[in-house]
């Protein structure tokens, strides 16, 4: 089953197409999230907007489908990673390709965390 396409917009990123769209999270306090689906859902992320203002503060993102390049320890449910520091003031096109590519990318640090950003690992 494909993903529902209602309300989400189209971005093309290394020859796929993927679908995102912000909404607040009801299940987190109504925190406003940024989702990116891939077509086929294996590659499925949540980051929650407005990271890049708080100080002192690395933010994270929630990897929820299968596909995460880098990744290579068997793991199954959330899972909160580091990222870098992207500028999420305004949730772009821009900023959603580079997302991607950053979860496309297969030689990366990856740092897990707890749900309170401490690393885990």
């Amino acid at each position: 089953m494909g993903v529902r396409k209602k309300y989400k917009r189209k971005i093309i990123r290394s020859n796929r197409l993927f679908y995102w769209y912000v909404e607040p999270d009801i299940d987190d306090e109504g925190i406003i999230k940024l989702h990116i689906i891939s077509e086929n859902k294996k590659l499925l992320v949540t980051y929650e907007v407005g990271q890049y203002s708080i100080k002192n503060k690395t933010p994270k993102i929630v990897i929820i489908g299968e596909e995460f390049e880098g990744w290579t320890k068997e793991y199954i449910g959330h899972r909160r990673v580091l990222t870098p520091k992207w500028n999420d003031e305004l949730i772009t096109p821009k900023l959603i390709g580079e997302i991607i590519d950053w979860c496309l990318l297969k030689d990366k640090e990856i740092k897990i965390v707890n749900w309170k950003g401490e690393i885990i690992e």
